[in-house]
C-alpha cells in the first residue's frame, strides 16, 4: 500500500534537503551553521535536544561547528523521517496527525484554531513550544504568517521564553493553555483589532507564567546573537530622556526629516515590523498624526541605536558594519586587506535588498570623496528624487520584488566589485582617492544604466 501523497512528498523533501545541506556544510559560515542547528532543534522536545546536542555550543570555532553540524543533520533527518513514518496512516487534518516540521511551517492562526477545537491535540512539549511562539506574535500580520514559527528561532527572546516554559510545572502550563484558549475562543481571526487585543493579553499572561518580561518593541532584537547571552536578563534601555525631550520639541518639518532619516537606517524587516502596520492604519505614512509620530520616533531611535546615515561608507574606513557586529576601530586598522574584505563581504551577505540598494546608491550619488562622510549631504540626498528612484529600481529588480533577498547575479557581482574597490580606495594616498571614486561611480553607472547621475550635482554648488 502506497503512503499518502502528503507523506511521500515530505519524505522526498526531507531526504533531498539533507543531501543539499551536507554538500554545503563546509561552505557555510558560522551564522548559517548556528541557524541550521536552531531551526532543526526547535522541532525537538527539551529531552531530545539534550540528547542530540550534548555539549554543543554556539561559541565553538568554525571548524568545530562544521564537524558537529555534519553529524547533527544526519541525526535530525533520521528523527524527522521517523516522525513522518509515525503519521503515515493519518490524513493530517488534526493536530495529533501533524509532524513537528508541519507544525513549524503553519501559521499560528491555523494551529490555534485547531487547538480551540481540540485542546488535547498536542503533547505537553509541543504546547510549551507553541505558547513560546505565540509570545513572539505581536501583530495580526504575524498571527497569519506561515514563516513566523521558523523565524523566531533567530531571536533570544523566543529561546528565553521557550526554555522558561519548559521548566514550568505542568499545572501552570495547563492553566495558561486554558486561559489562552479562552481568549481565542470565538475570536474572528480575520479581524485585526480583535486579534491584536487578544495577542496583547496572551503575551502578558505568558510572560507572567514564564517570569520573562520583554516589551513588544524588544521581541525581535539581537538577531542571531550567540546563545546563551552573557547577560540575558540585563534590561534593554529605553530612549534616553534627552532624546525624547528633543523629539517632543521638534517642529513638524523637523519631525518629517527625522522620520525620513530613521527610515533610511531601517532594515526591511524593521520597516515591515514598525511601519507597515501604521501604513495600513493611516493609509499613508505621511498621514501619521504628529503625536503618534513623536511616540514612534522615540521608539525608532531606541531601535536604531547608534547607526549612522554614513555607515554604508564608513564601514570601509573604520569597520562600522551595517548588519554584522562592528569591529573595533583599532582592530580594524590592524587587519590585513584580505581579512577586512572577508568581513565586508559577510556584511554584504547579511544585508537585505534595501540595505544593499542604499549602499550602492549612496556611493553612486557621492559626487566627490569628501561628501562620502558628510552627514548633511546624506540627509539632503534622501529628498533627491533620483536617489529614491534608483533605490526603487534596485529593489524592484531583485528576485521576489521588495520582499526578496539579493540573489540577482549582476547585482551581486556589482556589490562585490564595489566593496573591493571601495576598500582599495581607503588604502590609497588622499590625492588619489577622488579619481578612484569616479571609477567606482562609473562602474555603477554602467552596470545600472544610469550614467546621467554621474553629473550630480553639476548645475549647482554645495550640497544636494
Amino acid at each position: 500500500m502506497q503512503p499518502p501523497l502528503r507523506i511521500e512528498t515530505q519524505r522526498r523533501f526531507i531526504e533531498q534537503r539533507a543531501e543539499e545541506l551536507l554538500e554545503r556544510v563546509n561552505q557555510m559560515d558560522e551564522e548559517e551553521l548556528r541557524w541550521t542547528v536552531r531551526v532543526f532543534a526547535d522541532c525537538l522536545s527539551a529531552g531530545e535536544r539534550a540528547a542530540h546536542l550534548g555539549e554543543y555550543s554556539e561559541y565553538w570555532s568554525l571548524e568545530q561547528l562544521r564537524r558537529f553540524v555534519q553529524n547533527f543533520i544526519q541525526q535530525y533527518t533520521e528523527q524527522a523521517l521517523e516522525d513522518l513514518r509515525s503519521k503515515a496512516a493519518t490524513q493530517g487534518t488534526q493536530l495529533a496527525e501533524l509532524t513537528n516540521e508541519e507544525l513549524q511551517g503553519m501559521s499560528l492562526a491555523k494551529k490555534w484554531n485547531l487547538l480551540v477545537k481540540d485542546p488535547g491535540g498536542l503533547r505537553p512539549d509541543q504546547v510549551r513550544r507553541e505558547l513560546a511562539r505565540l509570545f513572539m506574535c505581536k501583530s495580526f500580520e504575524l498571527f497569519h504568517d506561515v514563516g513566523l514559527s521558523e523565524a523566531v528561532v533567530e531571536f533570544p527572546a523566543y529561546h528565553r521564553v521557550r526554555d522558561a516554559l519548559e521548566r514550568a510545572d505542568d499545572e501552570a502550563v495547563e492553566h495558561l493553555l486554558r486561559m489562552v484558549l479562552g481568549g481565542l475562543t470565538g475570536l474572528n481571526h480575520d479581524n485585526p483589532e480583535e486579534v491584536g487585543a487578544a495577542l496583547t493579553a496572551i503575551r502578558e499572561a505568558i510572560g507572567e507564567t514564564s517570569g520573562i518580561r520583554v516589551s513588544v518593541d524588544q521581541l525581535f532584537v539581537d538577531q542571531m546573537v550567540r546563545l546563551p547571552q552573557e547577560q540575558p536578563d540585563e534590561p534593554l534601555k529605553s530612549a534616553p530622556r534627552e532624546v525624547s525631550q528633543a523629539i517632543s520639541g521638534m517642529s513638524a518639518e523637523d519631525l518629517a526629516v527625522t522620520f525620513l532619516v530613521l527610515t533610511d537606517l531601517m532594515s526591511l524587516q524593521e520597516w515591515e515590523e514598525h511601519l507597515l502596520p501604521l501604513q495600513h492604519t493611516y493609509g499613508s505614512l505621511a498621514a501619521i498624526p504628529p503625536g503618534s509620530l513623536r511616540c514612534l520616533l522615540s521608539r525608532l531611535v531606541n531601535r536604531i541605536g547608534d547607526r549612522r546615515i554614513t555607515d554604508s561608507v564608513e564601514r570601509y574606513r573604520s569597520g562600522r558594519l551595517m548588519v554584522e557586529r562592528r569591529v573595533d576601530q583599532g582592530v580594524w586598522k590592524a587587519l590585513s586587506f584580505s581579512e577586512r574584505l572577508a568581513i565586508l563581504e559577510k556584511d554584504n551577505r547579511a544585508m537585505d535588498i534595501t540595505q544593499v540598494a542604499r549602499h550602492i546608491a549612496k556611493i553612486f550619488f557621492s559626487y566627490h570623496y569628501d561628501v562620502l562622510f558628510d552627514i548633511g549631504f546624506h540627509v539632503d540626498l534622501l529628498r533627491v528624487p533620483g536617489y529614491q528612484d534608483l533605490l526603487n529600481r534596485l529593489i524592484a529588480a531583485s528576485p521576489g520584488g521588495p520582499h526578496g533577498h539579493v540573489a540577482w547575479p549582476q547585482f551581486e557581482e556589482l556589490t562585490r566589485s564595489v566593496t573591493r574597490m571601495m576598500l582599495e580606495l581607503e588604502n590609497l594616498a588622499p590625492e588619489a582617492r577622488p579619481v578612484r571614486l569616479q571609477e567606482i561611480r562609473s562602474l555603477i553607472a554602467a552596470a545600472l544604466d544610469c550614467a546621467d547621475g554621474l553629473l550630480y550635482p553639476s548645475s549647482r554648488e554645495g550640497r544636494a
